[in-house]
């Protein structure tokens, strides 16, 4: 019950991130002065970008189009998706810590991302989730038996002498007897 609760967590906290990634980075991809969402180009004085287009496009790319993949994947249960979705996390982490690195005290939205990212990860770590993520989502198909598999059945239950005999002459045929 825990480990279906955590998948469907997990899903939800990467929907809803990749929906606020896509949002983001059109917000600055149409306005590349950051203007639109209370940014400042003085913002990025360190660094070697002049405005927010680069950014905006991680976020469309990182942040939005690879979280919706990844819940995808965990929807089907594919079995990528779990690393996938760990890898998510520390990314999301690891991109909201290098914002507060460069720009000091951090803004709430950013202290929001921070815990949603570690919580991804946390989710990720949930007893059997993984398990739960990668096992089938149907039963698994056994192939048709061949007509000379039940051929072979049937003779050696029937009359046993006759399947030794069928056997010895499969072998000569062969070329291995």
């Amino acid at each position: 019950m825990i480990t279906k609760f955590g998948r469907y967590g997990l899903i939800a906290l990467l929907v809803l991130l990749g929906l606020g990634g896509l949002a983001g980075g059109a917000v600055m991809l149409s306005d590349p002065t950051g203007a639109e969402m209370g940014l400042s180009l003085a913002m990025l004085e360190n660094l070697p970008i002049a405005d927010f287009t680069l950014p905006g496009l991680f976020l469309i790319g990182v942040m939005g189009v690879a979280p919706l993949v990844i819940a995808l994947g965990l929807w089907r249960r594919i079995p990528w998706a779990w690393a996938a979705a760990l890898t998510q996390g520390i990314v999301l982490v690891l991109w909201i810590g290098l914002q507060i690195v460069l720009w000091g005290a951090p803004m709430f939205v950013q202290l929001l991302y921070l815990v949603w990212g570690l919580v991804i990860v946390a989710f990720c770590f949930v007893p059997g989730l993984r398990a739960e993520v990668q096992k089938p989502l149907g039963p698994v198909l056994q192939r048709e038996p061949e007509i000379t598999d039940l051929e072979n059945q049937f003779t050696k239950e029937t009359d046993p002498e006759r399947a030794k005999n069928r056997q010895v002459s499969n072998t000569l045929l062969s070329g291995r007897g």
